[in-house]
């Protein structure tokens, strides 16, 4: 799965999500800050926003040792650690922005760990992510539920959708499907049809949430 995640983003599929949530938190980054990716994979959100915002300190957490290892090849001077989200292994009120992608953490956690001024980044599926995929391996495919809008202890700032088709080639519908719970979901018999196909226009789409500590 480490890998596929790693080939998907190296093809670009994410990219222009990636851009858009670099727009989102740039402004809100005036000054270094602490920047913490929870969830982190192979580290490729945090090597995204390091490479265009250098002046602030990153680190990655994500409980696969595998992916740490990855992600820590990619880039020496992020610090990525083996840790659980529902753990966080820093001090209190030390992170001036935590994103948290497409993964599960604790809500207590974020207020801790986050300084008084600090923001907090939530990104997750649309109700039409991949639409394409899920008609093709289940008979009554279901959109993925709405994100909360609320978070206690905080303050909504900002919140939109991203939508962008992306025309996949073989390789790439292999590698997307690998990386997601499609490589173990849905009709085995359509799963093999699926993947068979030499070409796919899928729908990428995505909900984010910018919220602000409240003190």
């Amino acid at each position: 799965m480490i890998q596929a995640r790693r080939a998907i983003h190296e093809a670009g599929i994410y990219k222009p999500l990636a851009a858009t949530l670099y727009d989102v938190i740039r402004e809100r980054l005036q000054t270094p800050t602490n920047v913490l990716d929870i969830g982190c994979g192979e580290g490729y959100y945090s090597r995204y926003f390091h490479e265009r915002m250098p002046s602030h300190q990153y680190f990655g957490l994500d409980i696969s040792k595998a992916a740490i290892k990855t992600a820590a090849k990619q880039n020496t001077t992020i610090q990525y650690t083996v840790a659980s989200a529902f753990r966080i292994p820093v001090e209190s009120a030390s992170v001036g922005l935590a994103t948290r992608i497409f993964a599960p953490s604790d809500d207590g956690e974020l207020h801790r760990i986050l300084s008084r001024d600090g923001h907090y980044l939530e990104v997750g599926p649309a109700p039409n992510h991949l639409w394409e995929l899920r008609k093709a391996l289940y008979d009554e495919p279901t959109p993925h539920a709405p994100h909360r809008v609320a978070l206690n202890r905080f303050d909504l700032v900002q919140q939109g959708q991203y939508h962008y088709p992306f025309d996949l080639n073989n390789d790439q519908l292999q590698h997307l499907i690998a990386a997601t719970p499609f490589a173990h979901k849905g009709h085995r018999e359509k799963r093999v049809l699926l993947l068979q196909r030499n070409q796919i226009v899928v729908t990428m789409a995505f909900e984010w949430r910018l919220f602000k500590k409240r003190p």
